[in-house]
């Protein structure tokens, strides 16, 4: 009979040569280059979380979304026992900008932070909130009014059509994600997982003004290979503008790293958790244009444990680099930086769909 081979070893330092690759940090945002209205706008609020910025119409305020934000301490009910965050959120809700849309892809806790929902509420009730089938209770739970919280099955798609003196609608589908969900012990995966896709629409039915695909939590292997669901999401929608992607396993695992150990092996995770190589391969199959990482490092168990997702995420790519910019590139940002993107160099999204 052969030993027992446990599922994690003890941690080792990173090697020195580390593709040019830093770690992340939380920064003050400095949201003035949100006044960048022409262009695509984003800020990594901490682990899943993004606001998002649309290019704005001639006039009119740019649209804004944000994706699954966490801004409490703890990934838990409590405030005391639970994966506690070692990057602290880049700034408070009510100094974000105003948001017009909030979509969250399922009701694990560092996804759906009641808190922060709530407050985001409260800063603005005018925001429609867009959830996965069964989440809505859980938003209405902390006092969201039940006609602003819309749920949607995988590929239903709801469109919000242009409001006084604009041209552009919006459309929000609910995407496949490999995933689960609950909050307790009695409630596994009562309640849908998904990603999200947000599209511009002009007037005229032309192809999108803009895209962004937020992946939410997900793996991409099946127990019989690559999940195809990517690749569907990629035909049908695709290509995006921008993608948020998840590298590594997130706020579960992180008491290993404090007692120095790690994962011997992550393969067996790769189901539910993309690894940062897989996350390459699912970023090329929704065709992402410029792609950022995310659900790493935020929470984490040692500062080698936040900086190793980024460095096999370069190794991944061509070259060794993680150049989000660059046409096909998967890179990172650090918390509370906002970005512009400028979508006048891109390919026109008819033509790269025509191509692809």
């Amino acid at each position: 009979m052969g030993l027992l081979r446990l599922p994690f070893e003890r941690a080792t330092p990173l090697p020195q040569d580390l593709h040019g690759v830093k770690t992340v940090k939380t920064i003050k945002p400095n949201f003035e280059v949100f006044d960048s209205v022409d262009k695509l706008c984003v800020t990594w609020l901490g682990h899943a979380g993004f606001l998002v910025q649309l290019p704005a119409e001639p006039g009119h305020r740019a649209v804004r979304i944000v994706f699954d934000p966490i801004f409490s301490d703890r990934a838990y009910p409590s405030a005391w026992v639970g994966p506690r965050r070692r990057l602290p959120p880049p700034c408070k809700i009510q100094e974000l900008p105003d948001v017009d849309f909030v979509a969250i892809s399922h009701n694990h806790y560092d996804h759906c932070d009641l808190d922060a929902l709530k407050a985001l509420w409260t800063k603005s009730h005018g925001v429609d909130f867009l959830v996965p089938l069964g989440v809505k209770a859980n938003l209405e739970s902390v006092g969201i009014p039940s006609d602003r919280i819309h749920d949607l099955d995988w590929w239903d798609k709801i469109a919000f059509p242009p409001t006084a003196g604009r041209k552009f609608s919006y459309n929000f589908t609910c995407t496949p994600a490999q995933h689960n969900s609950g909050r307790g012990v009695l409630d596994q995966n009562w309640t849908l997982w998904c990603s999200w896709v947000v599209q511009q629409i002009p007037e005229d039915d032309a192809p999108p003004a803009a895209s962004v695909y937020f992946a939410g939590d997900t793996g991409y292997q099946t127990a019989l290979g690559v999940c195809p669901a990517f690749k569907e999401i990629g035909r049908k929608l695709g290509p995006f503008d921008l993608a948020m992607v998840p590298i590594w396993s997130g706020a579960t695992l992180t008491f290993l790293g404090k007692m120095g150990y790690k994962l011997s092996d992550d393969s067996h995770l790769a189901t539910l958790h993309a690894t940062p190589e897989d996350a390459v391969r699912l970023a090329v199959d929704v065709r992402a244009r410029h792609t950022l990482a995310m659900h790493f490092a935020t929470f984490a168990g040692t500062d080698d444990e936040a900086l190793e997702p980024l460095v096999r995420l370069a190794q991944a790519q061509p070259g060794g680099t993680a150049d989000w910019r660059a046409e096909g590139g998967f890179g990172a940002i650090d918390v509370g930086e906002c970005v512009a993107l400028d979508l006048d160099s891109h390919v026109p999204p008819a033509a790269a769909a025509a191509a692809g």
